[in-house]
């Protein structure tokens, strides 16, 4: 009986030891980041979704220009059963790169660095228009534009080749997105052959047809009281 008795807690003993084990191993190591979307939904500045990219660790995304990169919410799956920190779904600024650590359920981390960037603005390169007539003969538009908010607006005459002394450069804040009206501090005009300083505000606006083509606004004052014209310009 005392040998039975035995036997049978040693065979308890060996099943708890086994049932454990197996308790065990069925804790998943999974840990991943699977997606990483910018919804338009919870994202009132995006004006569709942005779906990051995933390279072992690296996570990132391009979001459109323009938009704030320190006011996002991203939405975030992970490996079932694993958690994530810091939450997704909560306003983070992404300016920098962003630690993310996915804990699995056995308790084993990994961490992700999720980077987002803004596209170039649309606007930036060269760009000319067809011929156009604002009531003194067909002139030819020119637009330089850089990434830094310069800009060059030259109204040269096709027959003669002169430039028209409304052509000028200036400069903008560099953020601002398409079919808002954009602050112009001009600081040179053309004048006698030669660009003079002279200092005013003027408005323009574009929109993007293509990336080949934009449209472009313009009024000599700020704020904005009637365009002067409206060209399309492709980009050369």
């Amino acid at each position: 009986m005392v040998r039975k008795t035995a036997f049978l807690a040693l065979f308890l003993l060996v099943g708890a030891v086994f049932f454990s084990s197996c308790k065990k191993e069925e804790l998943s190591s999974k840990k991943e980041i699977l997606s990483l979307i910018f919804e338009a939904s919870k994202n009132p500045q995006l004006d569709r979704n942005y779906l990051g990219d995933i390279n072992g660790t690296a996570v990132s995304a391009e979001v459109a220009f323009g938009v704030s990169t320190n006011q996002l919410i991203p939405t975030i799956e992970i490996s079932p059963r694993a958690t994530l920190s810091p939450k997704a779904g909560q306003l983070t600024d992404f300016s920098g790169p962003v630690v993310y650590t996915v804990t699995a359920e056995d308790g084993s981390t990994k961490t992700f660095t999720a980077t987002v960037v803004t596209a170039p603005a649309p606007y930036i390169g060269s760009w000319v228009s067809g011929p156009i007539d604002f009531g003194s003969g067909l002139m030819r538009v020119n637009a330089d534009i850089t990434a830094a908010g310069e800009i060059k607006l030259e109204f040269t005459q096709i027959m003669t080749g002169d430039k028209d002394p409304s052509s000028m450069k200036g400069f903008f804040e560099p953020l601002s997105r398409q079919d808002t009206e954009i602050k112009v501090e001009q600081t040179h005009r053309w004048f006698n052959s030669d660009w003079v300083g002279e200092t005013c505000n003027r408005t323009f606006m574009y929109h993007v047809n293509t990336p080949q083509n934009i449209k472009l606004y313009y009024c000599l004052c700020y704020p904005m009281t009637d365009w002067c014209f409206q060209v399309n310009l492709s980009k050369e």
